[in-house]
């Protein structure tokens, strides 16, 4: 039955792709609904067996070799059962949200996105339950398959078909990473099965295995938009809002931090790769809190939110605390798929017409359950007391600190950044002046209850969710405790964000254009993610379009195309020459057949 869990989104991805145009939009909707409700059910069972003894499921025997075959098989232990529990739970809710969102879009192909959404949960599970990096390599590229399907699903507009082929290219960059960090796993353990090489880490050399969790790394960088391959995250926003919250919430981003959390023993066992994780994580941290400070656009804000604090989940895991990252991971995605649906709730009230927070203003009056979600979900991402995020992040927080006041200052800033930029998203939105009625000529409605309920259900996990800190820490075999100066701080750098925001754009005691302009270089420099975007389309591109023009003038024209067309005008001129030869003379044929005869009998006299 537990395999149940990975084949249900995959059923319903089948029946959908063969069968979605004859069934309808609807019936499409209403089985990938299913798919994943069922695969939830599943796994809160296998959850409950995980938890009282950890087992294998074996699937197939993939290819067999000299002395070891690769296989495909599922592992159920705490860490991966509670994961699938998570993810399954919050992509349900994502389904079922989507049928409001995409409602206006029946019609036009819709049973396809669902289709999509399906397989992108039955990748993401294949990530989570493999009992091998063979199994973890296939789902790895079934969600880079499924983003690239989902981001750009608005296909005939340049933007999302250029997000989604930038995804593609970056998350391959990653990918091919992961590969060779897979070869050289196999290469040291001769095995690819997850236990097999945790039970053979004493046995190898220390370097080479450094080596093999860097390469590893390398494909959670790309995965997980951290530095330097994250501009694909925030131009992703290009893709339908479901598809954003899914990605950011349950899928394809925790892919990177799930598959460093459970091949943590092997980073542990390599030290020094732990130090390039926690750089990475915390560059990206502050980076991405710093670029979200100047955005506007709705849904890229809460984009950079999420590079942030997967960087903190990095910058935890390369510090040494497995539990943090992954509690804080739990509890990220409640939050941030409520954020996500919050903000796709705004743009569905405007017909998806609005994607600038400063093309809306005072939606408090017309989008109350809307605004409650966005609040409650803010609250947690900035980490407030006693909702989920306070709990989680004080985890970080504290194994900061407790490894140097540097790392703990630098989480305590980017937690600062965390609060004031979500928080002066929602109160733009939500207060101060009615832009939309320069933009929009209808008034805006709250979303219907498909959507409004999703929201409501992920807003009570939100709150409620870290109350299960201790639980979940002692599951995987971690005992914390909440340092209350530690926890003090956290509330107040979280406070002084939000007080900060409130300030500048409820109470208006400073000018925020005024500001901009006051700071233009710092603001563009953020808002231009530190040129990195820019560097990127110049060098990378623009240098791979140079290369092109080059080859193509100097080894194409030149030198292909010269020997093709030599090679055409050495055969045309001796075409021309033998052609004078054949003229159908009788007295030449004559001439030359006795030509021919004395220069064999030449050769007859000398070859004696």
């Amino acid at each position: 039955m537990e395999v149940l869990v990975l084949l249900s989104p995959l059923i319903a991805f089948l029946l959908i792709a063969f069968f979605g145009s004859r069934m309808g939009d609807m019936a499409s909707a209403i089985l990938c609904v299913l798919g994943g409700a069922f695969s939830f059910i599943f796994s809160l069972f296998a959850t409950f067996k995980a938890l009282q003894q950890p087992f294998s499921i074996k699937l197939y025997d993939f290819l067999p070799l000299d002395s070891y075959t690769l296989s495909l098989g599922l592992y159920f232990d705490h860490l991966s059962s509670i994961t699938a529990s998570v993810v399954t739970f919050v992509a349900t809710l994502i389904f079922i949200y989507s049928i409001g969102y995409m409602s206006n879009l029946f019609g036009q192909w819709t049973f396809k996105f669902y289709a999509y959404l399906s397989l992108f949960l039955f990748a993401m599970l294949l990530i989570v339950l493999s009992d091998n990096l063979l199994g973890i390599f296939f789902g790895w590229e079934g969600v880079g398959l499924a983003s690239y399907l989902l981001i750009g699903y608005f296909h005939t507009q340049k933007k999302a078909a250029n997000a989604s082929l930038e995804a593609f290219v970056l998350n391959r960059i990653g990918d091919w990473f992961f590969l060779f960090g897979i070869v050289a796993s196999f290469y040291l353990f001769n095995s690819l099965s997850i236990l097999d090489i945790f039970s053979k880490l004493s046995q190898v050399d220390k370097t080479l295995l450094g080596l093999a969790c860097l390469l590893l790394f390398g494909g959670a960088v790309g995965k997980s938009g951290q530095l330097p391959l994250h501009t694909w995250l925030p131009n992703a926003m290009a893709g339908p809002t479901p598809v954003s919250a899914l990605l950011h919430a349950a899928t394809m981003v925790a892919a990177g931090v799930y598959m460093v959390a459970r091949l943590y023993p092997m980073f542990e066992s390599a030290p020094e790769s732990l130090k390039v994780v926690a750089l990475v994580g915390g560059l990206t941290a502050l980076f991405a809190a710093l670029a979200a400070t100047s955005h506007t656009d709705i849904k890229k804000i809460i984009a950079f939110s999420t590079m942030s604090q997967l960087g903190l989940m990095f910058l935890a895991l390369g510090l040494g605390d497995r539990v943090s990252a992954m509690f804080h991971l739990t509890t990220h995605a409640f939050f941030k798929a409520l954020l996500f649906l919050s903000a796709g709730s705004v743009i569905h009230a405007f017909h998806h017409h609005v994607h600038d927070i400063y093309e809306t203003g005072g939606l408090k009056r017309y989008m109350p359950a809307t605004y409650g979600s966005f609040l409650v979900g803010a609250l947690a991402l900035a980490g407030i007391f006693p909702l989920s995020g306070f709990w989680s992040k004080d985890m970080i927080l504290s194994t900061a600190y407790g490894v140097s006041f540097f790392w703990g200052v630098w989480v305590s800033v980017v937690s600062f950044l965390t609060a004031y930029y979500s928080f002066r998203e929602g109160f733009v939105m939500f207060h101060g002046r009615e832009h939309f009625r320069e933009y929009f000529e209808e008034e805006p409605h709250e979303s219907p209850s498909v959507m409004v309920v999703p929201m409501m259900v992920l807003g009570i996990m939100a709150v409620f969710a870290g109350f299960f800190e201790g639980w979940y820490a002692g599951l995987l075999g971690e005992h914390k405790e909440l340092h209350l100066n530690i926890a003090l701080l956290s509330v107040v750098v979280g406070l002084s964000g939000i007080l900060l925001a409130y300030l500048v754009f409820v109470r208006g005691l400073i000018d925020p254009q005024k500001a901009y302009e006051a700071l233009k270089p710092l603001h563009t420099t953020f808002k231009e993610q530190f040129f990195t975007e820019r560097l990127y389309h110049k060098v990378l591109a623009g240098g791979y379009m140079f290369y092109s023009k080059l080859l193509y003038s100097v080894a194409e024209r030149q030198l292909i195309d010269g020997v093709v067309n030599g090679t055409y005008s050495l055969a045309r001129a001796a075409g021309g020459i033998f052609k004078t030869l054949q003229a159908g003379k009788l007295n030449l044929y004559a001439l030359f057949l006795s030509f021919g005869f004395f220069v064999l009998l030449l050769i007859s006299l000398f070859w004696r």
